[in-house]
């Protein structure tokens, strides 16, 4: 066991001040590190932002179809995956927006698809379109695309 002796507070005193000036600087970098780390975990609840990383990337093999009266990232053209609902390219993610605004997507094309769904925002609302009703639909932004058949 340690046993320390001191004559006076002062000297107690002392000791205190060298201990905390010394490791000071480190216990300060130490809790910024796990204050930055834990700002952005996700937990069972949800997420905090950026909410991007902590929702699920999903794959689909779609065929691009011309939809009646449709708005999205290429106008009318979306996906459809199979089911009767279809995927409405909404956005682009930022990381990838330069490499997929230079793709051709063309209606009748395969692809294979990573995405997210997207929340709606008022980015179409001035875009006047037909009141045709093109079915189910949901909103999603794209992470990559890899063209299966053109």
């Amino acid at each position: 066991m340690l046993k320390l002796n001191f004559n006076s507070r002062q000297e107690i005193a002392n000791s205190a001040k060298n201990a905390f000036s010394i490791n000071f600087p480190f216990y300060v970098f130490a809790l910024g590190v796990l204050l930055a780390f834990s700002a952005f975990q996700c937990d069972d609840q949800g997420c905090d932002p950026p909410i991007d990383e902590c929702e699920i990337v999903m794959t689909a093999d779609v065929v691009v179809e011309q939809v009646v009266c449709g708005v999205g990232v290429w106008d009318n053209l979306w996906f459809n995956d199979g089911s009767n609902t279809y995927l409405q390219p909404y956005s682009l993610d930022e990381y990838a927006k330069a490499d997929i605004e230079n793709m051709e997507i063309k209606d009748k094309m395969s692809l294979k698809i990573h995405y997210q769904y997207a929340k709606k925002d008022n980015r179409y609302d001035d875009i006047v379109i037909c009141l045709a009703y093109p079915g189910p639909s949901e909103p999603i932004k794209i992470i990559s695309i890899e063209i299966v058949n053109n």
